[in-house]
């Protein structure tokens, strides 16, 4: 039965109970004329109930398949260590597309383009505007139904659907706004169009905006060549965000013109923009050669997950690192096709001496190819955030989670005592067991303090690091997975062994940050991931609908419905702007 059925009816009264009077008068009522009533009725309840059993049962083998789907221990061990030839990954990267949106009408956005074309701020007595606060940070702001301004500069569109139509009046608005400082205005396809509109106003006014925060807005190659062109002239631009536009190969001699002459910019986001392999080679190529010969620039912060990246950009990557000039600080690299490229990185990872963040979660890392990056990276003299975890959206975009397993505890334990300026070391989810392959096998004789490794050695040499705020491994096996008599009998040197770490952790946070673990968990410590430039990005509309979906209040939309014309309307309002109708 595909109907759902209501589970009230496991309450019906039935012949044979203490309420068999009430079953007879019921079914006398629901089955009238027939001439066993109650026979009917018995017949069907009995069918009804078997009905939701059914659903129940079913509704918990979903419940449990999405379980797994969702479980980290299954995800990992049904991929298991990357196999590169048998189960290739494209070094074109993921397509761009932006989150599925609808475009919004112009009467909808007048009310907040009117307040920003009167050289309006934060503060605002009109009927469609609400005063508030930003949440944890307290930042004064005013809302509208679409857009909002807070106190630090921000003006916040994302996710309001300005699209190719009406970015010209936004445009046009903030011509007389000398309040605004950051322009974040993600998931808002302008296409073409926008990227027209927006050069146009930075060739009037290059130095408006410090922030362009214009991700999934369906910017391509020729128009990432136009706001280039633009942003260029700006010595107050500072950070420029562009993740999920489909830029391309094509775009390197773009971005290698902007980051070498937007004399400013420290901050680059490149997530999932198709830059490919190929063309993220091309990029480090022209950069460092133009190092070999120029002053440093300004750039520190690249983010370049999901876009392909393979031998080639490792190659290239590790030379223009090894450039004296070089002064990288940030490298995020996640859900990239990495695997056994990533030796081809090393010898620029241990030459650059400016580089404190290397992010490498979900990138098909093994044992094999993390041991070479640990030797590089023994006693760093600024790396200080290493990750080699996990991301949420490994099988979204096609992309090979890391497999870390007890061979590479020794070079791990080695990389933690040798590094003093490690502040953060994620390895998230991992195949590796609590006490170490061997552990299991210990002599009676042995020493079980001294001989342990997996994660307890790990949290051993965490226990004792002097500055590390932040250490992240779960084994994805199952606590009773080692059954041998020495594992059971030392489960509380594992357990302790994690507090004390627990407790340095703690420790060493409060040192350096003069607040409580939980405060700066709260705040703070987003910042030894990410640099501060993220506060500039930070938008209620992105942050309410991630509350909501982790509450299960909403589901985000990922995948374009089929027929949906959004996008095609955003291209031909691109190619109406190149003919000039």
């Amino acid at each position: 039965m595909d109907a759902r059925v209501d589970s009230r009816v496991l309450g019906l009264p039935r012949r044979r109970s203490k309420h068999s009077d009430l079953a007879h008068d019921l079914a006398d009522l629901v089955i009238p004329g027939h001439a066993l009533p109650i026979s009917k009725y018995e017949k069907d309840v009995v069918h009804l109930r078997a009905a939701v059993v059914n659903h129940r049962q079913r509704d918990i083998q979903d419940a449990t398949k999405r379980r797994q789907t969702t479980s980290w221990t299954c995800r990992l061990i049904e991929q298991g260590p990357w196999n590169e030839r048998d189960h290739p990954v494209s070094y074109d990267g993921p397509p761009a597309l932006p989150m599925p949106v609808e475009l919004s009408d112009a009467q909808s956005l007048q009310p907040f383009f009117q307040h920003l074309s009167g050289n309006g701020d934060d503060f605002g007595n009109l009927p469609d505007a609400q005063e508030g606060h930003e949440p944890y940070y307290n930042i004064h702001m005013l809302e509208y139904k679409k857009g909002v301004l807070y106190s630090d500069g921000r003006l916040d569109l994302c996710k309001k659907v300005v699209g190719p139509h009406n970015i010209g009046s936004l445009m046009h608005s903030l011509r007389t706004n000398t309040f605004t400082k950051h322009f974040l205005l993600g998931n808002n396809v302008i296409g073409p169009a926008g990227a027209q509109a927006i050069s146009q106003f930075v060739n009037d006014f290059p130095d408006r905006f410090e922030t362009w925060y214009l991700a999934g807005n369906c910017i391509d190659s020729m128009s990432l060549g136009m706001l280039v062109d633009a942003w260029v002239r700006s010595s107050a631009i500072t950070n420029i965000w562009l993740k999920r536009n489909p830029l391309g190969p094509a775009a390197a001699p773009h971005l290698f013109h902007l980051v070498t002459q937007t004399k400013n910019l420290r901050t680059l986001d490149l997530d999932q923009t198709e830059l490919s392999d190929a063309g993220a080679a091309q990029f480090f190529t022209l950069l460092g050669k133009y190092l070999q010969c120029n002053p440093p620039i300004a750039l520190r912060h690249l983010y370049l997950n999901a876009n392909g990246l393979g031998p080639l950009a490792m190659a290239a990557l590790s030379n223009l690192l090894s450039q004296p000039n070089c002064r990288l600080q940030s490298l995020y690299m996640s859900l990239n096709p990495i695997g056994l490229s990533l030796p081809l990185l090393c010898p620029g990872i241990a030459q650059c001496s400016s580089l404190d963040r290397l992010v490498l979660s979900s990138c098909g890392l093994t044992t094999a190819s993390v041991i070479p990056l640990l030797t590089a990276a023994v006693g760093h003299s600024s790396l200080r955030v290493l990750d080699l975890g996990q991301s949420y959206a490994t099988n979204d975009l096609s992309a090979r989670f890391n497999w870390l397993d007890d061979d590479l505890v020794p070079s791990l334990v080695d990389f933690i005592s040798a590094s003093p300026a490690l502040i953060y070391l994620s390895l998230d989810h991992v195949p590796m067991t609590a006490g170490g392959s061997a552990f299991s096998y210990l002599s009676t004789e042995a020493d079980p303090a001294s001989s342990v490794g997996g994660i307890t050695a790990l949290n051993r040499a965490v226990a004792a690091h002097p500055s590390l705020q932040t250490f992240d491994a779960k084994s994805i096996y199952p606590n009773n997975m080692c059954r041998t008599k020495m594992y059971r009998d030392h489960q509380w040197l594992f357990h302790a062994t994690r507090k004390e770490a627990k407790a340095n952790l703690i420790a060493n946070v409060e040192k350096a940050h003069g607040m409580s673990f939980e405060e700066w968990f709260e705040g703070e410590r987003r910042f030894l991931l990410s640099p501060r430039d993220v506060r500039f990005i930070d938008s209620v509309y992105r942050n309410r609908d991630a509350g909501k979906a982790r509450r299960g209040e909403m589901i985000l939309q990922k995948r374009w419905k089929q027929g949906d014309g959004v996008l095609d309307e955003v291209k031909r309002a691109g190619q109406a702007m190149d003919t000039g109708s």
